[in-house]
């Protein structure tokens, strides 16, 4: 994986559903998938019960059908997916960059560009809106300032028409 990706790629923390008190927790690394989880009851039979770890490799990880389960059921489907997808090398790069630098490239694009970019994700979409003034002047209504509603307006109608959607 790329050198410059931070060790842990994700993190995801829940609470087993109703009745369960247990406590998850799953680590995706650059080469492990850690799976934690904490046993939480007031029977006798399970107060002294310890908390549990898996450790598997991402290629492990692809084989082991039980632990897929588990996550599913703690996390959900899409979750699972996603670990997938961090496992078969297939990382969302452009998620993982910073707000600020990702206004600077998006203000190089197009609208037609930015559109279809703030489809992908509500993290883009709201980045397209509060885009700066000077990079988006021709596409937002004159004195509007980033923020407004007649500046929302403005993009989203820009969205809608570039992305055939209005």
């Amino acid at each position: 994986m790329a050198s410059w990706l931070p060790e842990i790629l994700f993190e995801i923390v829940g609470q087993g559903k109703a009745p369960s008190k247990d406590y998850y927790q799953m680590l995706i690394t650059r080469s492990q998938v850690i799976f934690r989880w904490w046993k939480i009851s007031l029977r006798s039979g399970y107060q002294s019960t310890k908390p549990g770890e898996v450790k598997e490799s991402h290629e492990d990880f692809r084989e082991n059908s039980h632990l897929q389960i588990q996550i599913a059921l703690v996390f959900g489907a899409r979750i699972l997916d996603y670990v997938f997808n961090l496992c078969e090398g297939r990382i969302d790069f452009l998620e993982r960059l910073s707000d600020d630098l990702l206004m600077r490239i998006i203000s190089y694009l197009g609208i037609e560009d930015i559109a279809s970019l703030s489809l992908t994700s509500h993290r883009f979409s709201k980045i397209f809106v509060h885009l700066p003034l000077s990079s988006s002047r021709k596409f937002l209504d004159a004195g509007a300032m980033p923020g407004t509603s007649s500046c929302t307006c403005s993009v989203s109608s820009h969205v809608s028409q570039a992305t055939g959607r209005g």
